[in-house]
């Protein structure tokens, strides 16, 4: 299935329904106070993540040239 040919009310209703058990309604309390739509929100957390994955891999792979840097001088 093709996110982009899946109509947005049904992709939210199916968001919902993956949602562990107490989520949903934190879900749709978030969507209420930024005046969004489920859609947006999950879409912002997934963006958040894996901006926080990037740069964790930007660390590691810093921490390695550090670390093969110094074994090699």
């Amino acid at each position: 299935m093709n996110l982009s040919e899946h109509p947005g009310k049904d992709l939210a209703a199916n968001i919902l329904k993956c949602l562990p058990v107490g989520m949903a309604p934190r879900l749709e309390a978030l969507v209420a106070a930024q005046n969004s739509t489920i859609t947006e929100e999950v879409i912002r957390a997934i963006d958040a993540h894996l901006c926080k994955q990037s740069k964790a891999n930007v660390l590691a792979i810093a921490r390695e040239a550090k670390v093969l840097g110094h074994g090699g001088a």
